[in-house]
């Protein structure tokens, strides 16, 4: 079995992308004088001037544009150790435990970029990560650029698809955001995890599962299996 989950509040309770980025205004708080930039770009985005992918990219280059590999591990080390598993939903640790401990191929698919993704990912046990990629310079310093495509809706099912190529077992994805019902669509079994309203009701008029990670003793891969 194929087992993919979603990261941002379907494995953790809160979105990562916005906490990541405050680990290096911390350590560099004149990164401050950008806020007005980034507050216009969310208007923009709002206003739909701008897409999600730009609206990313602004935020990258205003906080991680220039930052060097040493700066990033440790940013990256305080934020994994603060988030696993303290902001982590109960159901989705057992989910994956259990998933692992059968054998199955767990990916981690997520708009979050790989710089941080792969890192909860392996604090997590899992191997395979399919994320928004950020661009990194030949020096090994950040960008602020996003490489390809913003790994949201349409563009998480391609890459996935591109990612595992000739699928012959069984796919479970869980998600808790509509944004990814072309993955939980294209899945033999879609769970819909303590969904927003949009993605109860499509999972609801489709017979998807639904679950609540938040139980402390959830057993949700289990029963998803079923």
């Amino acid at each position: 079995m194929i087992a993919i989950f979603d990261l941002d509040r379907t494995v953790t309770t809160h979105g990562t992308f916005s906490p990541w980025l405050l680990g290096f205004v911390r350590r560099q708080p004149w990164r401050l004088i950008v806020l007005p930039v980034i507050l216009i770009a969310a208007l923009a985005y709002k206003l739909q001037l701008l897409t999600r992918k730009q609206l990313k990219q602004v935020m990258l280059r205003c906080v991680v544009a220039g930052q060097n590999p040493a700066m990033v591990a440790e940013v990256n080390a305080a934020f994994v150790a603060s988030w696993i598993p303290r902001r982590c939903r109960p159901g989705a640790l057992n989910a994956i435990a259990e998933h692992l401990r059968n054998g199955d191929k767990v990916v981690l698919a997520t708009a979050s970029n790989d710089v941080h993704a792969v890192p909860i990912a392996r604090a997590l046990g899992i191997e395979h990560v399919v994320a928004t990629r950020a661009e990194i310079a030949p020096d090994g310093t950040l960008t602020g650029r996003i490489s390809g495509p913003n790994c949201y809706g349409e563009d998480k099912l391609d890459m996935v698809k591109a990612y595992l190529g000739t699928v012959t077992e069984k796919t479970i994805a869980y998600s808790d955001h509509h944004s990814d019902w072309p993955l939980l669509a294209w899945a033999d079994e879609g769970v819909a995890v303590n969904p927003n309203s949009r993605l109860r009701s499509h999972a609801a008029s489709h017979r998807m599962s639904i679950r609540d990670w938040n139980l402390e003793n959830s057993r949700s891969g289990e029963r998803a299996r079923r």
